[in-house]
């Protein structure tokens, strides 16, 4: 099953007991979320009808609880989400085995983790009486076939040369990708084929995911990916002083929400304060931890060093951008 069968499904008010949403596409296990809280929570208020944990941090008697409680108003189906499963999942199993076989009527539970083994027998009895849908980062070559299927779901076709521009544009990042195929249906109007006219007007260079995706390379010290992205970036006409910029921000945001966390705040309140982007939460949390607070110190003096010696220096902006990310790295 794919995403697009599991969306038909629940336009069709299909309903099951549990739900396993796995995989490293974000985008994905987030279509898939969305199309089930819709189809299953309908018209109730989520503060009734949905219960979130964090698998990490809760225990299985209070999830099976939450179970099988029945709803207090009637005709409303309680949703059960317990995101970061796999510790959860592996603690429990023999308990959801045990709850699969007689699952609450009014209850559903969405599991959702990185990796499931399909040859289990947890994994056996989820699909006799629920969903697993895999969520799987898509390959290169993949993504002009997602962009033009992705595009009629906006009920637009679009061209090959315009498929491939905005790939090139955008990059791998569905969620991204998703959002300009947004703006060009809307941008088109009745127009009924995106052209590679549409995609120059409309959606040029994505420059904050790129920055993200230099921070994200340069935290898994990953100075290879690091490079290509920072290149990619200047050959797009970025210029040094944003990037430099844009790093700093990204770099601050990584230290006050290292210094939140210490300090006893949770990721909800810091994302809340930093304004992190839902979708990108959990990505960035996970940059926090890759660092030390003396890390990000010391990659701010980093930055603000090449910042002067980009106005200063008569080195070649590029070289010192390119010393910058191996020093970053290090």
């Amino acid at each position: 099953m794919d995403i697009y069968q599991l969306k038909t499904l629940m336009n069709k008010g299909k309903t099951f007991p549990i739900f396993v949403f796995f995989g490293d596409e974000a985008f994905f296990i987030h279509e898939a979320l969305s199309a089930t809280k819709t189809n299953l929570l309908k018209d109730n208020d989520p503060s009734i009808a949905l219960i979130e944990f964090n698998g990490d941090e809760i225990s299985g008697g209070v999830v099976f609880d939450e179970l099988r409680t029945v709803p207090f108003f009637p005709g409303v189906n309680k949703l059960v989400l317990v995101e970061e499963a796999d510790e959860f999942i592996d603690k429990n199993r023999s308990i959801l085995e045990k709850y699969l076989q007689t699952p609450a009527s009014r209850s559903h539970l969405v599991l959702i983790c990185k990796k499931w083994d399909k040859r289990t027998k947890l994994a056996t009895l989820v699909d006799k009486v629920g969903i697993s849908l895999e969520c799987k980062k898509l390959k290169e070559h993949s993504l002009p076939n997602w962009v033009q299927a992705h595009a009629r779901q906006y009920k637009k076709e679009i061209n090959a040369p315009a498929t491939q521009k905005l790939v090139d544009s955008v990059g791998g990042n569905l969620a991204i990708l998703d959002k300009h195929l947004e703006k060009l249906s809307i941008y088109l109007g009745e127009k009924t084929t995106i052209d590679e006219r549409d995609v120059d007007a409309l959606v040029g260079v994505d420059r904050d995911r790129t920055v993200f995706e230099l921070t994200e390379a340069v935290a898994q010290r990953n100075v290879t990916l690091a490079l290509k992205v920072l290149i990619q970036m200047l050959s797009h006409g970025e210029d040094s002083a944003r990037i430099i910029s844009l790093l700093a921000w990204q770099i601050k945001r990584l230290w006050r929400a290292k210094q939140l966390l210490q300090q006893g705040e949770n990721e909800q309140k810091v994302a809340s304060e930093l304004q992190i982007i839902p979708f990108f939460a959990k990505r960035f949390f996970e940059q926090v931890k890759r660092y030390s607070v003396e890390d990000l110190a010391k990659n701010h003096e980093l930055l603000l060093e090449t910042d002067v010696k980009t106005k200063t220096s008569s080195m070649n902006t590029q070289l010192l951008l390119e010393l910058l990310v191996y020093r970053l790295c290090a």
